[in-house]
């Protein structure tokens, strides 16, 4: 993952690992990750807490051609209400630290994602 969208992250850590629920949004990333990331983060000794902090680890290590931190936040966009603030949260932290114009949205029109938003962040 690019190192400006990782510093987003990183900055919302602590939220992220005292709210997320790890297996609601892996779910949602069933695309990015493989069976055994998948595995690894649904391991039952595991916390919620250590399973957050899998998943992010993962995630951070994705290459950016995966776009890692777009699909996470539209995974938490995806998940719930309080996913979505943070989803929300980082995506303020991303844009405040890199300037207004790198952040903006672009529909995608089609039979098949009508009505979906993808994010094009640009650095």
């Amino acid at each position: 993952m690019d190192m400006l969208k990782q510093k987003a992250i990183r900055h919302n850590y602590a939220n992220l690992v005292d709210c997320l629920n790890p297996l609601r949004v892996m779910d949602h990333l069933a695309h990015l990750l493989s069976l055994e990331e998948m595995e690894l983060i649904r391991k039952s000794q595991f916390t919620s807490q250590e399973k957050t902090r899998e998943l992010v680890a993962i995630l951070l290590r994705k290459n950016e051609e995966l776009r890692p931190f777009e699909c996470f936040i539209k995974a938490l966009e995806e998940t719930d209400e309080n996913h979505k603030t943070m989803a929300e949260t980082i995506l303020k932290t991303y844009t405040h630290h890199n300037g207004p114009g790198v952040f903006k949205r672009a529909s995608i029109t089609s039979l098949s994602h009508a009505e979906q938003t993808e994010y094009n962040l640009q650095m």
